[in-house]
């Protein structure tokens, strides 16, 4: 049932995306070399931020009037998915281009008895990993990060050791809007945050502050091609925000959604601010400006409230932030690239977060030193190539987990499941909300999925600190 590419297919399939790829950007290229300019690179990275947050994804009372602007002026992929169905390994397989459970991150970074115990000293990414900014930087690109870390407390897994030549933000996966200590107290939310290596106070609401500091960053950094990594903790947890944003979400009478709304509000306002900063510099044709979500809507984030109130949206994607149904893994993700890609456009086909690192070092001619997972998309969007990015898709968190192939989707949840063999499989062209569970009707698919991901799945090494899942073969 699922077409096997036999080789000879697969080297013709290769040498036609090679020619489109070089038909449709060699004038860019081109005009890239030629005038010596490399482009700006300004990566967005939201959290906790639902398919169904956004209006361009049709959300009708969350206002996202400059995200939805940025969206219509470059190119929507409607299946955008990211690696993990939560904040850290997500975030290792956005900087990475690798399935990041190949270097035993599949789960959040612990910061748990920090800083006297192992799990806190050694979670993260690993010391010897190569990440996006230290490749740019090692190409003549000035290297920023603005926001949520979690990839690492120790020191050497801080940003300015991992190829930032400027952080401003926090290292651990939530904090407060509003306070933070100058010490690693016990209220992990009031960890401090840093300038660089300096623990610093702030003041006003952060979601502002981090919108300040990308934007100094821009206005410091211009005259030189730059990366610029905005890690946003909004929308996560906890749900504060100014009353200046819920004044203006006075059509929303769910206290829940207005405030979860103004949240979204406050990091709209901020995409906003940072896009007027390009232009304003001269610089937003040469900019690439890319944004996704980390992971999919929390579940249970409206207790006690009224009934039909709620607060993030999967757009009515099954599941939720931790799973690997769709409503977890499954996010807003936009590129707007002027010059590069053509502007309006609407991808229907599955890619990843592991494609944003291989796309951008592709277009400037980088050598990597690993081999990636992810791919480089420009062939695929730019031209009419009767292909896909992905053949295959692949996740495992804990012992959730799931294969795409095709339109096909074996999945195991904690979440759905009765019994450790209890997958579930779908059809998502027909059943896009993974409604109908066609594992009985389909046995024989199921199992060649299942094998397919046992496959890749025994190959991954055990985690160091959360052990391996019940369900590995």
């Amino acid at each position: 049932m699922i077409t096997h590419v036999n080789s000879y297919k697969r080297k013709y399939r290769n040498l036609v995306i090679v020619l489109c790829l070089l038909i449709s950007i060699n004038g860019f290229c081109q005009k890239a070399d030629s005038s010596g300019s490399k482009p700006n690179i300004v990566l967005i990275y939201v959290d906790d931020m639902g398919f169904g947050d956004v209006g361009y994804n049709g959300a009708n009372d969350v206002l996202t009037p400059n995200i939805d602007a940025l969206a219509n002026r470059g190119v929507i992929f409607n299946q955008g998915y990211v690696s993990a169905s939560v904040c850290a390994p997500s975030r290792a397989g956005l900087l990475t281009g690798i399935y990041q459970q190949k270097f035993g991150l599949g789960e959040n970074c612990s910061a748990s008895g920090w800083p006297n115990s192992a799990i806190s000293q050694g979670s993260g990414i690993p010391d010897r990993q190569i990440i996006l900014p230290e490749i740019l930087k090692d190409h003549g690109y000035h290297t920023g990060m603005v926001g949520k870390w979690h990839l690492g407390i120790a020191e050497t897994k801080r940003p300015n050791a991992k190829g930032f030549d400027y952080f401003y933000g926090f290292l651990n996966g939530s904090h407060s809007y509003y306070k933070s200590d100058l010490v690693f107290g016990s209220k992990k939310g009031h960890w401090p945050v840093f300038e660089n290596n300096k623990m610093v106070p702030f003041e006003g609401y952060l979601t502002d502050v981090f919108t300040e500091k990308a934007t100094e960053f821009i206005q410091q950094s211009h005259d030189e091609p730059f990366f610029l990594y905005v890690a946003y903790n909004a929308v996560h947890h906890p749900w504060e925000v100014p009353d200046e944003y819920l004044e203006r979400l006075s059509h929303i009478k769910l206290e829940n959604r207005r405030k979860f709304a103004g949240m979204v509000l406050a990091l709209d306002d901020g995409v906003g601010r940072i896009v007027e900063t390009l232009k304003d510099k001269g610089i937003s044709d040469n900019t690439v400006i890319i944004f996704i979500s980390d992971n999919g809507s929390p579940s249970g984030q409206a207790k006690g409230g009224a009934e039909g109130d709620f607060m993030s949206s999967t757009g009515g994607l099954r599941g939720w932030k931790g799973d690997t149904y769709e409503g977890g893994i499954r996010v807003p993700f936009v590129i707007n690239w002027p010059g590069v890609l053509l502007s309006g456009q609407k991808y229907p086909h599955p890619v990843s977060n592991l494609d944003i690192l291989p796309t951008i070092t592709s277009y400037l001619n980088i050598q990597l030193k690993y081999q990636v997972d992810g791919v480089n998309l420009l062939p695929y969007v730019q031209s009419n190539i009767d292909d896909v990015p992905h053949d295959v898709l692949y996740w495992r968190r804990d012992d959730d987990y799931a294969i795409r192939k095709g339109n096909w989707k074996l999945c195991w949840n904690d979440r759905g499941a009765t019994t450790k063999g209890s997958a579930e499989l779908y059809n998502l062209e027909e059943d896009p909300f993974e409604e109908v569970n066609l594992v009985t009707e389909f046995p024989e698919l199921a199992r060649e999925l299942q094998v397919c991901f046992d496959m890749w799945d025994s190959k991954l090494p055990d985690s160091k600190w959360w052990g391996a899942p019940i369900n590995r073969k």
